[in-house]
């Protein structure tokens, strides 16, 4: 009977309760990881201060033991405690049910052959041709959406990059569009703010920088073409307000091809994550949803109209 009642309860729950109550699940787990990390520094700080003050006098091998003791802790709490916790079940449920009540109907209803995917497989070729992204090793898609607005397709997606042995972490989003730009070779335009992976960027090779008309443009941008007359041409008056003006959250690179176009902007915040520490509210939810549906959408009309 006590399962069936609590059935019954969860079933009455609005979707806005239930991702709630999977939140707080999820936060109890979190707030336990953090108990337990304090718990840790403060035994550690304890015993260093008393070894000190020699009012713990052990012998050395006794002593080795209870230090290398405290540093596994240490790495477990620091390192390996906060990616359980990513990947354990609590959170998988949670993040992924948030994703489906508000994410993925915002997003599909927004776009022509909407469609929403947890993760997708990339090609090392958007890496490699991309200088401002040719130092990562490695590169993982997540929250990805696909779909055509006003006959473009485009592909939105966070790219969690790997810098050698360093993790993994969301650096930046991308929306790579399908639309013929008339270029011959390629052209990048980095924002001079843009950094990825704690690097500045620096002129790719056989690229040559050239300057704009706008006074406001070129001080916020470097442009930089594999054919200088070609790169000269393709930089118009109009584009380079456009893009002087597009707010795209954080700092922007772009790379254009003869008939694609990748938008990379760097994050602070990821906008498709589900929140922890603070109550989701349908309105919230709905309104970041919206959000990216208006920078894709935005930036694909500065591309219908420039190009």
């Amino acid at each position: 009977m006590e399962n069936t009642n609590e059935e019954k309860k969860v079933e009455t729950l609005s979707p806005e309760d239930e991702v709630n109550a999977l939140r707080v699940k999820y936060l109890k787990a979190d707030i336990i990881w953090k108990i337990v990390s304090v718990l840790v520094f403060i035994l550690t700080g304890t015993y260093i201060f008393l070894v000190f003050k020699k009012i713990i006098d052990l012998e050395l091998y006794a002593s080795s033991i209870i230090v290398l003791v405290l540093l596994v802790l240490i790495f477990i709490c620091i390192y390996m405690l906060p990616h359980f916790l990513k990947t354990n079940s609590k959170h998988k449920a949670y993040s992924t049910r948030y994703k489906e009540v508000y994410l993925k109907p915002t997003l599909k209803e927004a776009f022509t052959d909407g469609d929403y995917t947890d993760y997708e497989k990339i090609s090392t070729r958007d890496l490699t041709r991309n200088s401002m992204l040719k130092k990562a090793k490695s590169a993982i898609a997540n929250d990805c959406v696909r779909g055509v607005y006003k006959k473009t397709p485009f592909l939105r997606y966070d790219l969690a990059l790997r810098y050698g042995k360093k993790k993994a972490g969301s650096e930046c989003v991308m929306i790579v569009t399908q639309i013929k730009t008339g270029l011959k070779s390629e052209v990048q335009i980095i924002g001079n703010d843009f950094k990825i992976g704690g690097m500045d960027y620096n002129q790719p090779e056989t690229y040559c920088k050239i300057l704009s008309s706008n006074e406001k443009f070129d001080s916020k941008f470097s442009v930089y073409a594999k054919e200088q007359d070609d790169g000269q041409k393709f930089l118009k008056a109009a584009l380079a307000s456009k893009i002087s003006g597009f707010k795209a959250g954080g700092p922007i690179a772009l790379f254009f091809d003869k008939d694609e176009v990748s938008l990379i902007v760097r994050k602070k915040k990821d906008a498709m994550e589900a929140p922890v520490y603070k109550k989701v509210k349908k309105e919230t939810a709905i309104k970041e949803a919206n959000e990216e549906v208006k920078i894709i959408k935005e930036w694909i009309e500065i591309l219908n109209d420039c190009l």
